[in-house]
Order: C-alpha cells, then sequence, then structure tokens
C-alpha cells in the first residue's frame, strides 16, 4: 500500500474494564458536594462501576516500538474539531480518529478488526499459530508482513522472519500478476465484445442500404410504369404496385 494510503495509525487490540467513579448528582433533588458530584447521608460521594473502553495503537511506520494505550473516549474528536478548528492538533486528531473509528465500531458490534489489504487467513504461507502470533503485534495482513522493517523483524518471536517477509512479498507479487493478467484477458474480452457488436452493427447497416438503394430504384420505375401508362392513357389505381403495372403495359401490348 503506497504511504499516502496508510491510515495515520494502526489499531492493535481493545479491551475494556470497569472503574469506580462519582455519580453527578441534581442540585434540586439530590445532596451534592460543591463539584456537584451525589453524595449519602454520611457525606460520602455515591459512587458507581461503568465499564470503560481502551484501544492500544500504535503508528503505521512503527507499530512495534511505539505503541499506546489509551481510554477510547479520550481520543473522540469534539464537535468543534470536526467542523471548525482547523488547527494540527484538531486535525491530527480526526485523521486518528478515521484510523480507529471503524475498527472500534466493529469490535463494539463483536467483529474483526477491519484491515487494509489482504487478511492473513487468507495466506496459504502462514500457519494459523504464526498469524496468531503477528496479530499480537498488530499485524493483520500480508502486505503489513511483506513492509516489515529489519527492525521490526527483530522483535517479533517468530523464527524464520525474513523469509516469511520474502514469501509475502513473492505471494503480493504473484497475486498483482495474476489480477493483472485477468485485468488484461477482461480487456482483451471486452475488445472482442467490441469488435463484434461494431460487426453486426456494419451488416445491419449494409442490409439497411441495400433495402433503402432497392426501394429507391423500384420507386424509379414505377414513375417510368406509371408516365408509359399515362402516355398511353390508360387508367390504374394510384396504389398500384409495381407488378401490377407492368401487368397493365403487358396487356395493352397484347
Amino acid at each position: 500500500m503506497a504511504d499516502d494510503q496508510r491510515p495515520l495509525v494502526r489499531v492493535i487490540r481493545f479491551h475494556h474494564t470497569f472503574e469506580r467513579v462519582p455519580v453527578k448528582g441534581d442540585e434540586l433533588r439530590d445532596d451534592v458536594d460543591a463539584k456537584g458530584y451525589k453524595i449519602d447521608a454520611k457525606g460520602k460521594r455515591v459512587m458507581e462501576s461503568i465499564e470503560v473502553d481502551w484501544v492500544t495503537y500504535a503508528p503505521s511506520h512503527a507499530p512495534l516500538t511505539a505503541a499506546t494505550t489509551e481510554r477510547v473516549r479520550h481520543l473522540r474528536p469534539t464537535e468543534e474539531m470536526i467542523h471548525g478548528e482547523q488547527s494540527e492538533k484538531s486535525k491530527f486528531m480526526r485523521a486518528r480518529w478515521d484510523a480507529i473509528e471503524p475498527a472500534y465500531d466493529a469490535w463494539k458490534s463483536g467483529h474483526e478488526i477491519p484491515t487494509h489489504g489482504m487478511p492473513l487467513a487468507h495466506w496459504p504461507g502462514v500457519s494459523a499459530p504464526a498469524a496468531e502470533e503477528l496479530r499480537r503485534y498488530g499485524i493483520r495482513t500480508v502486505e503489513e508482513v511483506r513492509d516489515l522493517t529489519d527492525g521490526q523483524l527483530d522483535k517479533i518471536r517468530l523464527p524464520n522472519m525474513r523469509d516469511l517477509r520474502k514469501a509475502a512479498r513473492a505471494f503480493i507479487d504473484n497475486v498483482d500478476t495474476a489480477n493483472m493478467a485477468s485485468r488484461e484477458a477482461e480487456r482483451d474480452s471486452e475488445i472482442e465484445a467490441l469488435k463484434a457488436a461494431l460487426a453486426e452493427q456494419q451488416e445491419q447497416f449494409a442490409a439497411a442500404m441495400a433495402l433503402l438503394e432497392e426501394k429507391t430504384s423500384g420507386k424509379g420505375e414505377i414513375d417510368d410504369l406509371r408516365a408509359q401508362l399515362d402516355a398511353k392513357g390508360i387508367k390504374y389505381h394510384h396504389k398500384a404496385g409495381i407488378d401490377t403495372l407492368r401487368a397493365l403495359l403487358t396487356e395493352d401490348a397484347a
């Protein structure tokens, strides 16, 4: 994948925890402290457990060395950042969230984190245990294996990683070649179909021209026959065809 097509960050995993947090109170109905949190009869804050979603992500160019884990809610851009503010910080947060949000939505709905490229499961060159180990490092596609640097290879606890990277490159090249061949075959098929359609149109045009010529030629002969009949004073119906006109002339000649 070209650099300008890569997402800003790569999602490695999600998880959630439960935290005890104070409950916001209603000043008109509840006893609250100075910060607006609900308090009980003893003056202690009322606490509740909430589920907190976390994401571990890393820059796309360094997925194995610069991973960060943060609360998902802290990564969502504010409405001002989305619709108004154009600072470098807001642009970064929007781009980062654009890379994380689809994966987060998929995780929350119980689906696999979406990938950019060919999933490892579609690659016969890697075993299921090896693919699972690669996913622990946030590597989910054949392209990501292909693009690993030498330094990143050394951090993955799998044997023969350089051979695996070489195999990934060869596999992608073969897929690209096959896709190119398929596109060329499809293009050739389209060209042949266009040629056949053009030939059929040419045949139809030639037939139409022949019919037109026949009709034009017939009309000239009809006019000539009518002129001969008129000269002889022979009556005929104005819709009479060429054969009828010929027959009238033949009868007169007899």
